[in-house]
């Protein structure tokens, strides 16, 4: 599982665009209620790293395996409005 999306980074006064983005949750841990999990952008699967961020999100033990409802929880953040499943 994993998100694709435009993703534009800034580095100093330049703007640098990467169409289909490859996003993936690397790692995860948690409580039971909670976890916390790292999302690795890459310029295509296997490509070249653009950048990584540490998000929080709770979780239900009742319900889909915790990487699925990572990338649900990424869905509904705003910075992910235009990713889509691949």
């Amino acid at each position: 599982m994993a998100l694709t999306q435009t993703v534009q980074i800034q580095l100093g006064s330049k703007t640098i665009n990467f169409d289909n983005a490859y996003i993936v949750v690397r790692k995860f841990h948690g409580t039971k209620t909670s976890m916390t999990f790292d999302v690795h952008w890459a310029e295509v699967v296997d490509g070249v790293h653009i950048q990584n961020k540490t998000y929080d999100c709770l979780v239900d033990l009742n319900g889909k395996n915790p990487v699925k409802q990572a990338y649900e929880y990424l869905k509904t953040l705003p910075e992910f409005a235009n990713a889509t499943d691949c």
